[in-house]
């Protein structure tokens, strides 16, 4: 099967902060199945500059869009939010 774009919504992690390993892995498959040289089949309607898929020193296959969820923190400093 294939896709145009995967949409990460939220909680790509149980945990807030997962382990090293696990995040080796994670970027480790997220490469495997989303670096390529195929062209992107969607067109992104908005500000260029903000579509990191568009630089000429990545190649992307597949591309990515995720918002964050509860376990996230997108602090990246572990606090509370309020």
């Amino acid at each position: 099967f294939s896709c145009d774009m995967v949409l990460l919504a939220g909680d790509l992690f149980h945990e807030n902060r997962p382990s090293r390993r696990t995040l080796y892995k994670t970027m480790e498959i997220l490469r495997r199945y989303t670096m390529g040289q195929d062209p992107v089949q969607i067109q992104i309607l908005g500000d260029p500059q903000a579509i990191n898929y568009l630089n000429p020193h990545i190649s992307v296959d597949l591309p990515i869009f995720g918002i964050h969820g509860n376990h996230d923190d997108p602090t990246r400093d572990g606090g509370d939010l309020l």
